[in-house]
């Protein structure tokens, strides 16, 4: 790329037009439902325009037959079926559902592709808690990726297939993006838009709960974990989240037990008062039924 002496005329900033959709989907698993529904809140709290958030799960994906080549979430390789999902046509948006959003993503629809497929962002360095971990990899980051999905025919089955035959490595795909040229990739998504557990006011617009043990709504010590709580209380309010998402979640251990205290109140009280006072006033009508509660 570098060598070449073709110079390459870019078109003029594209534009969102207002009725617009813009499609993002979130690579999530059942542990970060909650999780999932605040992110949500939060991209559509700032869209300028239509956003939808499309939840992707493991269900339906094939799994490489050699254990090393098998994803580290179960939802690794849902980004690859984001252009299939698209039908092949227009811009999708891949992130992780550990995120939290603070700016207009209609931001990243008016980024031209240009000769490039995959846009990402670059991470110089691992955060803190990413340093001893052999897991980070520094440079391009694709866990938020723009896709031109109108020139990325990715068929799932034919990826695994192509691990299965030993065509590329995991880290090629997952690290790399293989599956496209260099030249097909640039990170010209800004770094604010994929800050890894840190937070710069003005700057960040996106930040990535991306240590799993200190994420916010599993523990209470991560600094940048009532931001967190603010949006999960707005969204509350907003009614994309729900008392009952919530003590589902303590129940199933996905959430801290602490993230009851955002359950609705209603005239002073919470959703599980209520709850309670249904059945006692269920269980009064039964007893007046059978005559002031002596059997007969």
């Amino acid at each position: 790329m570098g060598e070449s002496s073709v110079v390459l005329s870019l078109p003029e900033e594209p534009t969102v037009r207002h009725a617009e959709t813009m499609h993002v989907f979130a690579g999530t698993d059942e542990s970060q439902y909650v999780a999932t529904k605040v992110l949500e809140y939060s991209l559509q709290k700032h869209a300028s325009g239509p956003v939808v958030l499309h939840p992707m799960t493991a269900d339906g994906i094939p799994m490489p037959k050699d254990k090393e080549n098998r994803p580290r979430t179960g939802f690794s390789f849902c980004r690859f079926t984001i252009p299939e999902r698209m039908g092949f046509r227009g811009r999708g948006l891949y992130v992780d559902a550990d995120m939290l959003v603070f700016s207009d993503v209609a931001e990243l629809w008016r980024i031209p592709f240009g000769e490039q497929k995959v846009l990402c962002t670059y991470q110089p360095e691992p955060p803190p808690a990413w340093r001893d971990n052999k897991f980070f990899h520094r440079g391009r980051q694709f866990s938020v990726m723009l896709l031109d999905c109108d020139r990325l025919p990715w068929r799932i089955s034919e990826i695994v297939r192509g691990l299965d035959e030993k065509k590329y490595t995991y880290p090629q795909l997952m690290f790399e993006l293989c599956l496209v040229k260099p030249h097909e990739i640039e990170d010209r998504i800004p770094q604010g838009w994929n800050h890894l557990e840190r937070y710069e006011p003005g700057e960040t617009r996106l930040i990535h709960y991306t240590v799993v043990p200190t994420q916010p709504w599993k523990h209470r010590t991560n600094p940048h974990g009532p931001m967190w709580d603010r949006y999960l209380a707005e969204a509350i309010e907003a009614g994309a989240v729900t008392g009952r998402d919530l003590e589902i979640g303590v129940e199933k251990g996905h959430l801290h037990v602490d993230l009851l205290r955002f359950r609705p109140r209603v005239a002073g009280r919470s959703l599980s008062e209520r709850m309670l006072d249904s059945l006692s006033n269920r269980w009064v009508r039964v007893r007046a039924a059978f005559g002031g509660g002596r059997l007969r």
